[in-house]
């Protein structure tokens, strides 16, 4: 359906000039999110999640080059390509932190130290919303309930060091949602915090997205979030997406070297405490003056030699749910006009 599309990011580029080269750190990127819907970007740190979204929020470095689309289809009934707009513009302002809200790893970088937590929800709902003072500091008071922080209005003129991290991290949440977002954007909001929070919060997301019917794209190196949170992931490496599907069959079906490497390093229940648990070989390389060829190619143990390290295999569709890239699959050689060498059988990754 395009009907219930929010955003659509199509061949996503940002690249950073430096003195020793170009840093690809988005490398045509392309997904989609639907109304009500939760996206998943997943992968090792270094892969390019975090560029992807500040690029999409218009908060990349200044000198980043930016290419391709990220098509937004406000509430209004407008449609536009954010790449296109003036990030210090009033159309870009007013769509950042009113119709595309973010939220981050750390609230203590998000919050002033020097004001307290109910100014700066003010704040942030008298520039999105036309609403008076006291009537802002209602809705500060109220979003704070609703994250479930106890006593708020107590909580709203206390400064961000008064609370726990996981409170901090609410009263994040609700400054994010004080002005009613079509789309939150989640960077890693939970990887600061303990097991029991992290769960807490998690939940407190799905009933607010449930109550609000807003859209999250959530971006995390933990893939059992993704497995809680999601409905769809795009699986990123060194700036591109090597494998995009549902969340049921990237865990029941995975495609991509990567992805299964990254599946079978999760600690399982049950595991014997003596085995070793498994990792990916090797690390995510710095995206400067890429080489021709698969960027996962180095760590790959089923490489094709010949091929992966000479021709770089596009995001195809291997099957109905399923795109993918790796010349593993007829479907990724058809699209660059190789053949499988012999010898290598289909979808043996």
């Amino acid at each position: 359906m395009t009907n219930d599309l929010l955003l659509d990011v199509e061949n996503l580029k940002t690249q950073l000039p430096l003195d020793e080269g170009v840093l690809k750190a988005v490398d045509g990127v392309s997904f989609q999110i639907h109304r009500g819907e939760t996206m998943g970007l997943v992968g090792e740190s270094g892969c390019g999640k975090s560029m992807t979204v500040q690029t999409i929020m218009r908060i990349a470095p200044n000198f980043a080059e930016i290419s391709g689309s990220v098509t937004f289809h406000r509430p209004n009934g407008d449609v536009v390509d954010l790449t296109t707009l003036n990030p210090y513009g009033s159309e870009m302002r007013s769509i950042r932190g009113g119709e595309v809200a973010m939220i981050f790893q750390e609230p203590m970088t998000s919050f002033s130290p020097l004001h307290t937590i109910g100014n700066q929800l003010i704040e942030a709902v008298r520039i999105h919303r036309p609403v008076s003072k006291r009537q802002a500091r209602e809705i500060a008071v109220d979003m704070l309930d609703r994250v479930g922080l106890s006593n708020p209005r107590q909580r709203v003129d206390e400064y961000p060091h008064q609370l726990s991290g996981g409170m901090r991290q609410r009263a994040m949440i609700a400054m994010a949602l004080s002005c009613e977002p079509s789309l939150l954007i989640a960077d890693e909001p939970t990887t600061a915090l303990d097991v029991t929070v992290q769960a807490q919060v998690l939940k407190l997301m799905r009933d607010l997205q449930a109550e609000f019917g807003m859209s999250i794209l959530y971006i995390t190196h933990d893939l059992g979030v993704i497995a809680r949170m999601v409905d769809n992931v795009a699986v990123m490496y060194l700036g591109r997406v090597v494998e995009y599907t549902d969340v049921d069959s990237l865990f029941h079906n995975p495609k991509h070297p990567y992805t299964k490497a990254l599946l079978k390093s999760i600690p399982k229940i049950g595991r014997k405490s003596r085995n070793r648990l498994e990792s990916v070989q090797g690390s995510v390389p710095v995206p400067i003056n890429r080489p021709s060829g698969c960027g996962f190619f180095p760590r790959c143990q089923v490489a094709i030699k010949g091929l992966c390290d000479r021709v770089d295999p596009p995001l195809v569709q291997v099957d109905e749910r399923h795109n993918a890239a790796c010349f593993l699959y007829p479907e990724v050689l058809e699209a660059v006009g190789e053949t499988h060498p012999e010898g290598v059988s289909h979808g043996t990754a």
